[in-house]
């Protein structure tokens, strides 16, 4: 049986607007949480890049030009490379300044970037459909040039590369699928990580621990029930070892292995995104215990 823990209230978005949909919070490298906010709500088609300081609670908010999937640092310390609407982008966060576009995926207005990482040799990230209900998304290697790994996604979302390999979410499918990564060749599909049918709602952001053997997995539950779930599972064999409840949130978008007071913890936000009515903590960030 898996261990079972549960997450406690961190902190809350002070708007409406930043508690729609926030995804893909990461420690950045002077300590402090950066984060997306994907839309301004549920009509919007503009969000934000978010600084959240982990000691204060002080947030500041970058507007943009679009809806960001994702973020990673670059080398220039003060520059974000954000995947935003369909196309990659630097973003100057001290300015607040989109300034340069280095990338374009195909033009299809029903399709925009979502979830990615930074990897060895670029970045991998996926898009997803924006009605939820098509396969035709698609997940993406940035290096040099622009280059598509596998298509036929509905809406490729939490990624973790190591090594050779590469295990990706496909949400609506339900599907957590380990692949073997080329890089002058399509992805390799090697097994479903664990079988759609025993995930416990649909997969959304996921981190690995700091050993690399476990996937955290953030759960976005679309039906009313009272909380949300976080599991962190075995990679080698699927075993779900810990879970997390993440009590009066159940639309839990993205883990982040962070360090608050000199003490590691594992941060999840959650999103408001459909709900009628609201949750009560609904797009409220958790912390929990490291496992």
């Amino acid at each position: 049986m898996p261990e079972r823990l549960i997450a406690r209230p961190f902190f809350r978005p002070p708007t409406a607007e930043l508690r729609h949909l926030p995804e893909c919070p990461r420690q950045l490298r002077d300590g402090r949480l950066g984060w997306v906010a994907i839309q301004h709500g549920p009509e919007s088609t503009i969000g934000s890049f978010n600084v959240l300081d982990l000691s204060t609670l002080e947030n500041r908010t970058f507007p943009l030009p679009g809806r960001p999937g994702f973020f990673v640092e670059t080398e220039e310390p003060d520059v974000l490379l954000i995947g935003l609407e369909r196309r990659l982008v630097l973003f100057d966060w001290k300015s607040g300044c989109v300034t340069r576009t280095i990338a374009a995926i195909p033009d299809d207005p029903q399709v925009i970037i979502n979830d990615g990482i930074a990897v060895p040799d670029g970045v991998i990230f996926g898009t997803k459909h924006l009605m939820f209900n098509r396969p035709v998304a698609a997940l993406y290697h940035y290096g040099s040039e622009l280059r598509e790994l596998i298509g036929g996604q509905t809406c490729s979302n939490g990624k973790y590369f190591h090594d050779d390999l590469l295990i990706d979410v496909d949400t609506q499918p339900k599907t957590i699928t380990e692949y073997r990564y080329r890089s002058d060749g399509p992805l390799e599909k090697l097994r479903f990580v664990v079988p759609p049918e025993q995930l416990p709602a649909l997969p959304d952001g996921l981190r690995a621990t700091a050993d690399g053997e476990y996937i955290v997995v953030a759960f976005y539950n679309p039906a009313m029930v009272a909380d949300g779930i976080v599991q962190q599972i075995r990679i080698a064999d699927g075993e779900v070892v810990a879970e997390w409840s993440v009590p009066g949130s159940p639309r839990v978008t993205c883990p982040a292995l962070v360090e608050i007071g000199g003490e590691r913890q594992w941060l999840f936000t959650t999103a408001v995104e459909g709900m009628k009515p609201e949750s009560p903590q609904a797009g409220t960030f958790f912390v929990a215990d490291v496992v």
